[in-house]
């Protein structure tokens, strides 16, 4: 494993997004079936932290006044719901950085703008996580648009075996979800491949 690089020498970075308990595991959004992607993110994180570069772990986190829940049900609420699924915590430890965002848009969360404008050498970021449609398509959109201000040329990939969204009869559809959400993002600059062996 190479040495970890300092956050402005970073070349690539990934972010993972929303893998906690609370979407994975329990509460009013969680969907177990999300968590089928953990095996195609492992080895992105695993490559990533061997190269020496970024990790970042995003998580939900929510109180009782969180505005954003008069739109969405009350969904990774506290410690416990925002923890990442332990699948995937044992790889916590090594990230560079955690944030946690009380939004569905991680460009937004403390720190996170900051550290950007630090990562003067990137040029590569991966995207993985939940849930596709909601909080990886906004940072995904967020984070083009924010490089494209900065006159940075970054690109941003979303690995679709790596993305999920949850699924509730009746309300939210996982398929149509899913497919709006990559047109959305194809349709904004954002490159989407099957897998990261397929960006190699």
């Amino acid at each position: 494993m190479n040495k970890k690089k300092e956050i402005s020498e970073m070349n690539e970075a990934v972010f993972l997004i929303d893998m906690n308990v609370g979407f994975c595991e329990e509460g009013k959004l969680a969907d177990p079936t999300i968590k089928h992607i953990v095996p195609n993110i492992i080895p992105i994180i695993r490559t990533t932290l061997e190269k020496g570069e970024g990790f970042f772990v995003v998580n939900d986190c929510h109180t009782k006044d969180s505005v954003e829940l008069k739109r969405y049900p009350e969904h990774c609420m506290g410690d416990k719901e925002s923890r990442t699924i332990k699948e995937l915590a044992i790889y916590e430890e090594y990230a560079s950085k955690t944030f946690l965002k009380n939004s569905t848009c991680a460009l937004f969360a403390p720190g996170m703008m900051e550290m950007l404008m630090d990562m003067g050498e990137l040029k590569r970021v991966v995207i993985v996580g939940c849930c596709t449609d909601i909080c990886i398509q906004n940072f995904a959109i967020a984070l083009r648009n924010f490089f494209d201000e900065m006159n940075l040329d970054v690109d941003i990939i979303v690995p679709k075996d790596a993305v999920e969204t949850y699924d509730i009869p009746n309300v939210h559809d996982r398929k149509p979800n899913n497919e709006r959400a990559y047109t959305v993002m194809e349709n904004t600059g954002i490159k989407l491949v099957k897998t990261m062996s397929e960006e190699k």
